[in-house]
């Protein structure tokens, strides 16, 4: 079946096929390396195990399933804006940079 023919990809399809690739050539590792940085200097680790504490805390018992769950929209939003911009900025130059 010729190229243009083929149904169009899922959005998840894509963004597997973007992983992959990232992958493969490095830049996915240069791009988390850039974020634990980001987090790092902002204290973001810190803020989200002291929010996992207090969320432990009030769980009879504590259940680390539940636990993360519970954290995770938190510790998503606890993402200093900066760092979002910056990831996004390097993902949207590796996806240029691809498709050229």
């Amino acid at each position: 079946m010729p190229a243009a023919a083929q149904p169009p990809q899922t959005q998840q399809d894509l963004h597997a096929a973007l992983r992959t690739r990232m992958i493969q050539s490095g830049e996915y590792s240069r791009i988390m390396d850039a974020l634990r940085a980001k987090l790092d200097e902002s204290g973001w680790e810190d803020q989200v195990r002291d929010a996992a504490r207090e969320k432990a805390r009030s769980q009879d018992p504590p259940n680390l399933h539940s636990l993360v769950k519970d954290l995770e929209p938190t510790a998503l939003n606890m993402i200093p804006q900066e760092a979002r911009a910056e990831v996004e900025a390097m993902v949207r130059a590796f996806v240029e940079k691809s498709v050229e």
